[in-house]
């Protein structure tokens, strides 16, 4: 996949992913009742379990294909399958075929996810840019998502929201056929394994379990957060705008995660899921619309930061492939198991899944290492070291005011290794980096013996 064109297709399908798993979630008993007459919540709480359960499923196999087909190829199927499956679901007669057709469409779209660590390495500053650029992707479909479920259930025919759906498929659909090719400009890290990823197989199940228990966590306090605020005196309106607060707050805080992440290290993980927490906890003890906005800033500021610093890991220990399907199917299990602990706690009181939330958003921090994060070579202006005895060229550097402008010629042979010449005060094209370590006393010997070496020579002692 090209690496200037090919992240923005990626990136636009996983913000579609986003869009369309949340922005139909209200959308879908107005859909089954006015279309199929089935009016029964438990009909709709069967199709979204069946979804779930459908990319859990499709992970694990996408994961294995990745191994032998590219995977922008398998990107471009799994695009092609869901507008077909798209434009079944206008043409649907009946809630089974419905719900039939749309497990097959989850478990087409699931192979976008896999596309997320080939995201965040090609990035061209570094891989905490790429994760940051990802999570900015992903909470702005959130907000999309939230505004465009409003205006799908108060539409008279539910059915027209599914064609846009399509349509929206279709364009997507181009944009791979025309930008993802297989083998054209590959990014390294697009496709594959991370190296030593095989290595830290028990480090991505760890890392799974971080992410599911992250997931339930935080999609938990949201089913029944609308009620529990207009149940509370405030309004729709109030609601809806408490409700995104903590996206548009993840949103202004991301640019400021470089800065926060090498002030706090590996204890970034644990300092923002405690903050996360902390604003849950407050959120199921007020009510009063004022103190909520603020506990859900504070959510949203712990919210950003914690899934910046647990995406880093999952990308460092992690490829595209199989193994990063770990991952992904703990989020999918994650988001599988949220609404059955936010039911289960709603039945004692609406505040109790925001409380539950913040218990387990405390538990993660508490369980998490705060291992070191090791620098990021990609970060522009720290480049890899090269090997040893390798040839840089470096860029043309101005001679500190006052030096001569006479040439200035280091001595010859081994020892002038790693000696910089310069001419008229700029540094030659072309440096000779030090040899190894373990030659450094020979290194020394001939320097220090050069002086009679090239004496005896003039004088013939030498052949």
């Amino acid at each position: 996949m090209t690496g200037a064109h090919g992240r923005p297709v990626l990136l636009a399908a996983a913000g579609l992913h986003m869009v369309t798993q949340s922005a139909l979630a209200p959308f879908y008993p107005a859909l089954f009742r006015a279309v199929y007459g089935v009016g029964s919540l438990a009909a709709t709480g069967l199709f979204l379990v069946l979804c779930q359960v459908s990319a859990v499923a499709a992970l694990p196999l996408w994961g294995r294909a990745s191994r032998r087909v590219p995977l922008a190829r398998l990107v471009t199927a799994g695009q092609s399958a869901a507008v077909l499956l798209a434009a079944a679901l206008v043409l649907a007669p009946s809630y089974a075929v419905f719900t039939g057709v749309s497990v097959l469409l989850v478990a087409a779209k699931a192979v976008v996810l896999l596309a997320y660590p080939g995201l965040a390495r090609s990035h061209p500053r570094g891989v905490l840019p790429g994760v940051v650029q990802y999570v900015a992707v992903l909470h702005a479909a959130s907000v999309a998502a939230t505004l465009l479920g409003g205006v799908v259930v108060s539409v008279p025919e539910p059915r027209s929201a599914l064609l846009l759906l399509a349509l929206l498929e279709g364009v997507l659909l181009v944009a791979c056929l025309r930008v993802l090719r297989p083998g054209a400009d590959t990014p390294a890290g697009a496709t594959g394994d991370a190296p030593g990823a095989g290595r830290a197989a028990g480090g991505v199940w760890r890392l799974a379990g971080y992410v599911l228990l992250t997931a339930v966590a935080v999609y938990a306090a949201r089913p029944y957060f609308t009620e529990y605020v207009t149940g509370a005196g405030a309004s729709t309106g109030t609601a809806t705008a408490l409700f995104l607060l903590p996206h548009v707050a993840v949103l202004a805080l991301l640019p400021a995660a470089a800065r926060l992440r090498a002030r706090l290290g590996g204890r970034l993980l644990r300092h923002g899921m405690l903050v996360a927490a902390a604003g849950l906890a407050v959120q199921a003890a007020v009510t009063d619309p004022g103190w909520l906005a603020a506990a859900r800033l504070v959510f949203g500021a712990g919210l950003a930061l914690g899934q910046v610093a647990l995406d880093e890991r999952v990308i460092a220990a992690s490829g595209s492939g199989a193994a990063y399907s770990v991952i992904a199917m703990g989020q999918t299990a994650g988001l599988l198991l949220a609404p059955l602990v936010a039911t289960g706690a709603a039945t004692a009181a609406l505040w109790a899944p925001l409380l539950v939330g913040g218990a387990l958003l405390c538990a993660l921090a508490l369980v998490s290492p705060a291992s070191p994060v090791r620098p990021d070579p990609l970060r522009v202006g720290v480049p890899a070291p090269p090997a040893p005895g390798r040839l840089v060229e470096p860029k043309a550097v101005p001679a500190p005011r006052g030096l001569p402008r006479t040439p200035l010629v280091g001595p010859k042979g081994r020892a002038g290794a790693g000696r910089t010449a310069a001419h008229r005060g700029e540094a030659l094209s072309t440096v000779v980096l030090p040899a190894p370590a373990h030659s450094a006393p020979e290194a020394e010997r001939a320097s220090a013996t050069a002086p009679e070496a090239e004496r005896a020579s003039k004088e013939g002692n030498l052949p």
